[in-house]
């Protein structure tokens, strides 16, 4: 049903847009078409043309490798976008072959699709996350674990709908992103995104360093070294492929799933409380702020270019006659696969919480003092289970801290691609990437690994801006038929319920922003309002912008004066330039 290929495609799969559509011409031009088939026929039709000079020329024709379309041997038309090349496909090498099939939910074919998911969640239980986890047992106890089931299960959703644009188009978020939008807004997202993944690996890295440090005893600043020394080991592992990669990634979670349930059965914390606390929605007073904080730390931009660009490595059949087939089949079973890996992570999480919910109870009630903090997560637990406990959690935090280190070398990577489109090979690409994300980590961790609990708090409001700004794109291109073709467009319903969802998620991550902002001057009233108004400016703009597949249809660039041509990106791009081409 499925294999793990290690061989380029044989260019069967084909994904043919809709024609019957009015706007079936942006549609084609802005669905993908198997980039890597796009590889093949380019080398293909390159080498086709040069012998032809010399032989016929009736086989030159194939070798128009600059035009918009590329003709297949097998007669049928692909169309190329004009920002796209042939190394778009990351998984060219390696992937996993889908074979479409009508018959009813198989756990055999689920199976084919486990992977992505696995790769997303593991973002969730970050040690940025195990840390909010610990504040939140010291805070609240077991009174929010409600909110951090909902912020699981808004996650699900979100998450099922990046994987929905990378099955639906064959491309993933950044890409879209390039394509649709000007080339300087394109800019500021990927600086946002960036920024970002930056964020997350400082804390990634340090909560390694902080691992080490607890089994070993070396200093911090030789554990963030080591750490960025040994993330460079995934190089290896992505050449053994996708199912060994995603085996990987699913062994280092479960080693900290499996050392947390071992604690929690050890603590026997309040079942009754647990549960109350799990399904009875109550915010304690003075844990607003706790509150917002918990679905911020669910909610991360990166994994949405993550998750959007990982369902690539599942090749579908996208044959005319099978494609919508195809794809509906594969987005059900990645909901269900993304369902189940989030709900995973949602447990694990929880035991973090319930964990040191009960040894916090047991230090106050012995009047021993304590400081809720990762790095001192492992003394609070020798505390109340023995010694041996803070090595369990040393494991724990150092198999997840590894395995999200490598994962933020895997978001850079499909961010920088994507945004900039790079040719270059994988081992270059996460040189370049890393570079990018993990130097600046390095220089802030080893500067400011003593005030990580201030640097986790601005992480987090980095997070939660360029949320906003990554989620609105995701769920705008989906409701566009110029881009994932009129079959697969949001509905009305959907596009009330997707409004509705980020409104609400714009809402809270505002709600964040302000409220780090120390309000005890009135200079700091003046810097609130106008960061809300750019706050406020730059999200509505991002929504109401239109994409570049409409702007022909709607001939904006035509009425438009030349600056504002060029800050769409495209100058001299016009209907009657179209015309005159074609």
């Amino acid at each position: 049903m499925a294999q793990d290929s290690e061989q380029q495609h044989d260019g069967e799969h084909c994904p043919v847009a809709s024609t019957n559509s009015p706007s079936a011409e942006c549609f084609e031009m802005n669905a993908i078409h198997t980039s890597a088939d796009t590889t093949r026929i380019r080398r293909k039709s390159s080498s086709s043309s040069s012998n032809n000079i010399k032989n016929s020329d009736s086989e030159a024709a194939k070798g128009d490798i600059e035009g918009k379309r590329v003709v297949a041997s097998n007669s049928r038309e692909i169309a190329l976008d004009d920002a796209s090349t042939a190394v778009e496909d990351m998984f060219q090498n390696h992937y996993v072959k889908i074979e479409y099939s009508e018959t009813r939910f198989s756990l055999k074919k689920l199976w084919s699709f486990v992977g992505p998911g696995l790769l997303v969640s593991q973002a969730l239980l970050d040690p940025g996350n195990i840390e909010s986890d610990i504040s939140q047992a010291d805070v609240s106890g077991y009174k929010l674990l409600w909110l951090l089931l909902l912020a699981h299960v808004i996650c699900i959703f979100v998450q099922s709908l990046a994987a929905r644009l990378g099955v639906i188009t064959g491309r993933h978020l950044a890409q879209h992103i390039r394509m649709q939008y000007p080339r300087p807004f394109a800019t500021v997202f990927w600086l946002l995104a960036e920024l970002a993944i930056i964020g997350a690996d400082i804390q990634e890295v340090v909560g390694t360093a902080t691992a080490l440090h607890i089994l070993t005893s070396i200093p911090i600043w030789a554990g963030v070294v080591i750490t960025a020394v040994d993330s460079f080991l995934f190089l290896y592992i992505q050449k053994l492929g996708v199912r060994i990669t995603e085996l990987v990634f699913g062994l280092l979670i479960t080693t900290l799933a499996v050392c947390f349930f071992v604690e929690m059965v050890m603590i026997k914390p309040d079942a009754k409380e647990m549960f109350k606390g799990m399904f009875v929605p109550r915010i304690p007073q003075g844990t607003v702020v706790q509150a917002v904080g918990i679905v911020g730390c669910v909610l991360m931009p990166h994994n949405l270019f993550l998750h959007s660009a990982l369902v690539g490595s599942r090749k579908l059949d996208r044959r005319a006659e099978n494609r919508e087939g195809a794809i509906r089949e594969a987005m059900r079973y990645f909901r269900v696969e993304t369902s189940i890996s989030l709900i995973y992570a949602y447990l694990i999480n929880m035991s973090v919480v319930v964990v040191f919910c009960k040894a916090f109870e047991m230090l106050r009630a012995s009047g021993t003092l304590y400081k809720a903090s990762l790095a001192d997560g492992a003394s609070v637990l020798s505390n109340v289970l023995g010694a041996g406990s803070k090595y369990v959690y040393a494991i724990g935090l150092l198999a997840i801290g590894q395995s999200t280190t490598m994962s933020g070398t895997l978001s850079g990577q499909y961010v920088t691609e994507g945004f900039w489109n790079m040719p270059v090979k994988p081992w270059q690409r996460v040189v370049i990437t890393r570079a990018i994300s993990l130097v600046p980590a390095l220089i802030v961790a080893l500067t400011a690994a003593e005030h990580m609990d201030l640097l986790s708090e601005i992480i987090n409001v980095i997070q939660a801006v360029v949320l906003s700004f990554t989620i609105i794109p995701l769920l705008k291109l989906q409701a566009y038929a110029e881009v994932v073709g009129p079959e697969f467009a949001f509905g009305r319903i959907s596009k009330s319920v997707v409004a509705v969802l980020t409104l609400a998620i714009i809402t809270l991550n505002a709600y964040m922003i302000v409220s780090v902002i120390p309000l005890d001057s009135a200079g700091m009233y003046v810097a609130l309002v106008a960061v809300v108004a750019v706050y406020a400016l730059v999200v509505s703009y991002t929504a109401a912008f239109p994409l570049r597949c409409v702007w022909a249809d709607r001939a904006l660039v035509d009425r438009a004066p030349m600056l504002v041509r060029w800050l769409f990106g495209r100058s001299n791009f016009s209907i009657e330039a179209q015309n005159s081409s074609s």
